[in-house]
């Protein structure tokens, strides 16, 4: 068993059709990894979307490492979770007020265009409140996100991902077919994503959608290493779990994204009246941001029924 060569560029690593198990996963998380340096850079000077990116690519090395980490020493992949996770929280926190600023600045554009606001003037406060005052929190966040990435251990935590990358502590199971032993890890998580929604209720707790929308995220990462170049060891069915994961992801997260916003708005309304000044257009606000939430929610039974119909597919006819 050859481990890819960890310092060449994820496009030059091919898995062969006859790869095992191990080499498989250690390409594709290679291939994240390499993702993970090409966006750093750009995270720390706060280019567009280059945080957002980089925070996909931990998430994808941590859904990979989780769906597949039985071919690798336990160990080891514990640490690697616990460490990247800890970068996750790190970059949420910077994230979750980028996207705080992006539902805001749509929600006063509808807003506005429905004409919810009095004046000129009652606009421009609210846009202070919920739009510059939270892109200078945002600054803020970010300076400490940066600060951290120059402290040891944030170093130490991608060194040690590049020496576990360079000599992977496979396990017995990571000389097995791939075909075979990755499919069987596959169906796991799209039997995991699938008892999450099954298990949902029909009027779920935020815990109950925040953890179907995880396993969702889970198996797209985790279908998606297996259907994309630099391995494409799985065609149609594996795509398919992939995008089912994906929109039950991005159902749950704008649902989430809004109901967040709602909180915020009423937090911004009650020290508004707080300090005498008029906060209804903040209630209201934070009304139609509940409103959108609840239409996204409408839309998650669809989305689950295509999770169920790709899984059933995909279960019957994996590689065996």
């Amino acid at each position: 068993m050859d481990a890819a060569d960890g310092g060449s560029p994820a496009g030059e690593r091919v898995v062969g059709a006859d790869a095992d198990a191990g080499t498989v996963v250690v390409v594709a998380l290679l291939a994240a990894r390499d993702r993970f340096r090409e966006f750093l850079p750009g995270a720390l000077t706060d280019e567009p979307d280059a945080l957002h990116q980089l925070r996909t690519s931990v998430r994808r090395l941590r859904s990979v490492l989780a769906a597949y980490g039985g071919l690798l020493d336990e160990a080891v992949v514990t640490g690697l979770r616990r460490r990247l996770r800890e970068l996750g929280h790190e970059l949420g926190t910077v994230r979750d007020l980028e996207v705080r600023v992006q539902v805001a600045e749509a929600a006063i554009a509808d807003a506005d265009e429905a004409g919810r606001f009095a004046s000129e003037a009652e606009l421009e406060r609210i846009h202070g409140i919920l739009v510059d005052d939270e892109r200078v929190a945002h600054d803020r966040a970010h300076a400490r996100f940066v600060e951290r990435q120059d402290l040891p251990r944030a170093v130490e935590r991608i060194e040690e991902l590049d020496r576990v990358l360079a000599a992977p502590p496979f396990t017995e199971r990571a000389a097995r077919d791939a075909a075979t032993e990755l499919g069987e890890m596959l169906d796991r998580e799209a039997e995991r994503a699938g008892r999450r929604a099954r298990r949902l209720p029909d009027d779920p707790s935020l815990d109950e959608l925040h953890d179907l929308r995880k396993a969702s995220r889970r198996l797209r990462y985790a279908a998606e290493a297996l259907s994309e170049p630099p391995v494409a060891l799985f065609g149609e069915l594996a795509a398919d779990l992939a995008e089912a994961g994906d929109d039950i992801h991005d159902v749950l997260g704008d649902h989430r994204d809004e109901l967040l916003f709602a909180e915020h708005l009423r937090r911004a309304a009650a020290h508004a009246a707080h300090a005498g000044e008029p906060a209804d257009v903040l209630r209201r606000l934070a009304d139609d941001a509940d409103a959108r939430a609840a239409a996204h929610l409408s839309e998650l039974p669809d989305a689950v029924r295509a999770l169920r119909k790709a899984a059933k597919a995909w279960s019957a006819h994996r590689p065996d």
